[in-house]
């Protein structure tokens, strides 16, 4: 993949961030791993620092809030005023699976542009809830994007991969790091995957690298720019490929998991 500058930034189709970690749903291969990972969401003031360093050298098209639920944070309207302050883009976006959405203030709705409404087979939004969503979204002019979704695509093998091909293999096919590119906690990723797989992955595999740390880039390295340049057009997989089936995985019905008990 090579990338086109524009007045010193990087053009992509799209960047997200995980305002939470958690969710009230439990999807089998959530691909942040939602249903593994503790409670936590953004703080605005930090999202937005780390969005302001980025922009000097990035440009996506949209910025999508996603989670986790985004809408379990506790302040979403702040969080979108900070996205929108620190000019990273035009288009800011929310993908939820709209349980909350449907009741969210209207001070969320009037702050965004784009939404995108995940309905699940296995949990699904009553038809109600999607009309009201769309009505609120139409009162905003916020531009709706439903999507029905049936089948999950299997994300973490069994075991990692032992073979340096079949990681190779996994990096080629993926299409997670062209769309999914991801900013947390003071870095850039070029997929969700890697700030997430060690916290669930790491007990069972002692031997794991730190992922977070070794395949972002950091927002503070002084050549930022090529740094992300490098990083973006490298065909070499991440070390997080090798816990990962990015593309490759297997379709499955869509499921959920059950709720751990207390």
């Amino acid at each position: 993949m090579r990338y086109e500058l524009h007045d010193g930034r990087i053009l992509t189709w799209s960047l997200e961030a995980h305002v939470t970690t958690h969710c009230n749903l439990r999807c089998v291969q959530c691909c942040p791993l939602s249903p593994h990972l503790p409670t936590w969401a953004v703080s605005p003031s930090v999202l937005g620092e780390d969005l302001r360093r980025l922009a000097r050298v990035l440009r996506p098209n949209i910025f999508k809030l996603t989670g986790g639920e985004p809408f379990l944070h506790p302040d979403l309207p702040a969080v979108l005023d900070a996205a929108r302050a620190s000019g990273i883009s035009e288009q800011l976006s929310i993908t939820t699976n709209g349980f909350l959405a449907q009741s969210a203030p209207d001070a969320v709705y009037e702050r965004l542009d784009r939404m995108t409404l995940s309905v699940y087979s296995s949990a699904p939004l009553p038809e109600r809830s999607i009309a009201r969503i769309t009505e609120r979204c139409e009162q905003h002019g916020v531009h709706l994007s439903v999507k029905h979704i049936d089948a999950f695509q299997q994300l973490t093998p069994d075991t990692p991969h032992t073979s340096d091909a079949a990681v190779r293999a996994i990096h080629e096919r993926c299409w997670l790091k062209v769309r999914c590119h991801l900013v947390h906690a003071g870095r850039f990723y070029s997929c969700t995957r890697p700030p997430h797989v060690a916290t669930v992955l790491g007990p069972t595999y002692p031997e794991m690298p730190t992922l977070a740390e070794v395949d972002g880039v950091s927002l503070d390295a002084p050549d930022l720019l090529e740094r992300m340049l490098g990083y973006l057009e490298r065909d070499t997989p991440l070390a997080t490929c090798r816990y990962c089936l990015g593309a490759s995985g297997d379709f499955r019905p869509h499921a959920q998991l059950p709720r751990a008990r207390v």
